[in-house]
C-alpha cells in the first residue's frame, strides 16, 4: 500500500546534520576568501565589479579578521583572539565594516559551541573588552563620525546563538544516553525474567516428568520380572504404567497448552481420548493442590511403596500457589523415595495453620529385599548429592514463598523432608 511505504521510509535529518567536515570546511574557506576581498579591498558588484586598493596596515588586518575563520573548527579560541584583535584594529581606524562583524560572530559562536563553559564565558569577556577598547580609540581620534557598537552586539549575539546550541546538544546527548541506559536496563529485565521463567518451566517439568517415569520405571520392571510366572500382576503393572503415563502426558500437555501463544495460527490443537472424542483441554485443567495428595499417594503405591497421608487444617484456605508449591515438595519427595528407596514405607503430614503450611515426608529407608534401587542413584547420600536437581528444586519452590526446606537421613535408617511456607509469602501472587 502506498501509505505503508510512505510510513517506513525514516524521516531525512536537517540539512546541518548531512553536511560533512569537509564540507563544513570548504563553506569556512569560502566565507573567509570572500571576506577578505570584502573587507581589504572593499569589493562590490553592484553598478559593476570596483575594488579599492587599501594601505599595508589595512589589508594586514582585513586578511586577519578573515582568514583564520577558515580553521575555527579546529582551534576555536586562537581563532577568535585573532579576529578579534583584527577588528578591534579595524574599529580604531573607523574600517570596521558589516562584513567583519559576520567573521567575528563565526569566531565566536564557534568558541561558544566547542570551549568548555568557563573559558567560552572567558573569550566573550575578552572579546567584548578588545572591541571596546577599539571604540575608545576611535572616539579620541578622528573617526568619531564612524564609531559604531555593530561588532559588539555581532559577537555577543552568535555568542549567545553558540552557547544554546551547546546546551541543546548537550541536553539531547544526555536524552540519549538515557535512553540507551533504559534499553539495557528493559533488556536486562528481559533476560532476567526468561531465566526466571526458564527455571520454572524447567522445575515444573522435572516434578512431573520425574514422579511418573520413576512410577513407570518401577512397574515396568516388576511386569518383566512376574511377567512368566504371575501374569495377573504383570498386568496390573503394565495398567499402572499405563495410567501413570497417561497423566504425566496430560501434565505435559497442560503446561505446554500454556506456553502456547493465543494468536498462533491455527490455535492449539484438538485433544481427543482412545475414541476420538474431544477431551478436555489439559491447559484449562486447574492446577494440583493439597486437595490432591491422596490421589499423588494412590500412584506411588502402584510402585509398592505404602503411604500414608495425614493432612490437619482447611486445606481450602491456603493460596493456589503455595498449595501447588506444597503439592510440588510432597511430590519430589516421594518420587525420591520410589527411586532411592524402594521397598520403604512412606508417610506424609501436612498442617495448615494461621502461621502457614508445615510439611514433613519420611521413609523408613530402602527394603533390602526389594532389589536394587536406580543404579545412578542407589543410596541415601546420593539424595542429598549436588548431581541431582530434585532437593534444589525443593528449596527453591520453599524460598520463593519465603519458606524454608530440610532434608537429609533419619538416625538409623530413613529420610526425612520438612518444608515451611509461611502465611504471608514474600512472593505473594507468583505461581510457584
Amino acid at each position: 500500500m502506498p501509505g505503508s511505504d510512505h510510513l517506513s521510509e525514516a524521516p531525512r535529518p536537517p540539512l546541518t546534520y548531512r553536511v560533512t567536515p569537509r564540507q563544513w570546511l570548504a563553506i569556512d574557506v569560502a566565507a573567509s576568501v570572500l571576506a577578505i576581498l570584502v573587507i581589504a579591498f572593499g569589493l562590490r558588484v553592484w553598478h559593476g565589479p570596483r575594488f579599492v586598493m587599501p594601505t599595508a596596515g589595512v589589508a594586514a588586518a582585513s586578511v586577519a579578521a578573515s582568514l583564520p575563520v577558515a580553521v575555527r573548527r579546529l582551534w576555536p579560541l586562537p581563532v577568535l583572539a585573532v579576529v578579534t584583535t583584527a577588528v578591534a584594529a579595524l574599529t580604531a581606524v573607523g574600517r570596521a565594516p558589516l562584513t567583519s562583524d559576520v567573521m567575528l560572530g563565526m569566531a565566536s559562536y564557534m568558541a561558544a559551541v566547542r570551549l568548555p563553559r568557563l573559558r567560552a564565558v572567558a573569550s566573550l569577556v575578552a572579546a567584548e573588552g578588545a572591541i571596546f577598547a577599539g571604540l575608545l580609540t576611535a572616539a579620541a581620534t578622528a573617526h568619531t563620525q564612524n564609531v559604531m557598537l555593530h561588532s559588539m552586539l555581532a559577537c555577543a549575539a552568535m555568542w549567545f546563538t553558540g552557547s544554546g546550541v551547546r546546551e541543546r546538544r548537550r541536553y539531547q546527548a544526555g536524552l540519549a544516553d538515557q535512553e540507551a541506559q533504559r534499553q539495557r536496563a528493559e533488556a536486562e529485565r528481559g533476560r532476567h525474567a526468561l531465566a526466571e521463567e526458564r527455571l520454572r518451566i524447567a522445575r515444573e517439568l522435572h516434578d512431573v516428568l520425574a514422579h511418573s517415569l520413576s512410577v513407570v520405571t518401577v512397574q515396568a520392571g516388576v511386569g518383566r520380572k512376574v511377567g512368566a510366572a504371575r501374569p495377573a500382576e504383570a498386568l496390573r503393572a503394565l495398567r499402572s504404567v499405563e495410567d501413570a503415563s497417561r497423566g504425566a502426558l496430560d501434565e505435559v500437555r497442560r503446561v505446554l497448552c500454556l506456553l502456547r501463544s493465543d494468536d498462533e495460527p491455527g490455535g492449539s490443537p484438538a485433544i481427543t481420548d482412545g475414541a476420538g472424542v474431544p477431551a478436555p483441554d489439559p491447559a484449562l485443567a486447574p492446577a494440583p493442590g493439597l486437595g490432591d495428595l491422596d490421589g499423588l499417594a494412590a500412584t506411588v503405591r502402584t510402585a509398592r511403596i505404602p503411604v500414608r497421608v495425614v493432612l490437619t487444617g482447611d486445606a481450602a484456605a491456603v493460596p493456589p500457589a503455595a498449595a501447588l508449591t506444597a503439592y510440588r515438595i510432597v511430590q519430589e519427595a516421594l518420587t525420591n523415595v520410589v527411586r532411592h528407596a524402594p521397598g520403604a514405607e512412606a508417610a506424609v503430614r501436612v498442617g495448615i495453620s494461621p502461621a502457614g503450611v508445615r510439611i514433613r515426608v519420611t521413609d523408613t529407608g530402602r527394603d533390602p529385599w526389594a532389589g536394587p534401587a536406580d543404579p545412578a542413584d542407589g543410596d541415601v547420600t546420593a539424595r542429598t548429592g549436588t548431581g541431582g536437581h530434585g532437593i534444589a528444586g525443593m528449596r527453591e519452590r520453599a524460598a520463593i514463598f519465603g519458606g524454608t526446606l530440610e532434608a537429609g537421613p533419619l538416625p538409623g535408617q530413613g529420610f526425612q523432608v520438612t518444608a515451611f511456607l509461611p502465611a504471608a509469602p514474600a512472593a505473594a501472587g507468583r505461581v510457584a
